[in-house]
């Protein structure tokens, strides 16, 4: 069971062909003087911001019940971040400028409700009069796959036209993914050259494998029944 980024309880059957899964999600915020984007991840991810993003910016820390908020801004003030950073995981939200004057920050601190837990993130609207959530999505990653899923009844439209396949609750289509010639050459024929969406009657969810074979630790042609494995046995429901 993992919570989703607006606190929806999403159940998640993987086999164990799939390997560990890291967790990310993101959500949007959009309503009178509060839109913004969140995009959580395991916590822990926001050292390579000062590290790598914003190498020799400014890093403040300002300290609350159960979670840390940590503003980054690069060195030119080209852009900045606010971190919601739990024992968990964290949320971040991006100003694609300078960090704002402390009067807005205190303000959209004061907007969002953040709640950590192992089985994930919640980042919500405090004030829900005018305020829409919506974009929410939970992702699955590792080496070897990409899993990306959202709630059925604000993502049907996103469905191909045509009647897929049937898998137990689920109707299942196979696209071909945008590879460059020399990927599609080398992995024609096999899994790896396709997106696998998946609709039941609540979740709409998308898979795709690795498009490095080796980074996986398979060959573009072996191993297929583990590719056959976690599509046959994968199935994600987001609660009502």
């Amino acid at each position: 069971m993992r919570s989703a980024p607006d606190g929806t309880r999403v159940t998640v059957d993987l086999p164990v062909e799939a390997g560990a899964i890291e967790w990310h999600g993101h959500t949007r915020f959009a309503g009178p003087g509060l839109v913004r984007d969140f995009q959580l991840a395991p916590a822990g991810h926001r050292r390579a911001i000062p590290s790598k993003i914003f190498p020799g910016g400014r890093e403040e820390t300002f300290r609350r019940h159960g979670f840390d908020l940590v503003l980054y801004e690069a060195a030119d003030r080209s852009d900045s971040c606010l971190v919601w950073a739990g024992p968990y995981h964290e949320a971040t939200t991006w100003f694609g400028g300078p960090a704002p004057r402390r009067l807005f920050l205190n303000r959209l601190i004061a907007a969002v409700d953040f709640t950590d837990s192992p089985e994930g993130a919640k980042i919500t609207p405090r004030i829900r009069d005018g305020v829409q959530q919506h974009g929410t999505m939970l992702i699955g990653a590792n080496d070897g796959l990409l899993l990306m899923a959202s709630d059925a009844r604000v993502s049907r439209e996103s469905l191909p036209a045509w009647r897929g396949a049937v898998q137990g609750n689920a109707e299942v289509w196979r696209e071909e993914l945008d590879l460059d010639p020399d990927q599609k050459a080398a992995l024609a024929g096999t899994p790896y050259e396709w997106r696998y969406t998946f609709a039941n009657p609540t979740t709409v969810f998308t898979l795709v494998f690795s498009r490095d074979p080796d980074q996986a630790g398979i060959t573009a042609r072996g191993n297929d029944a583990t590719v056959d494995a976690v599509l046959g046995g994968i199935n994600v429901m987001w609660a009502a």
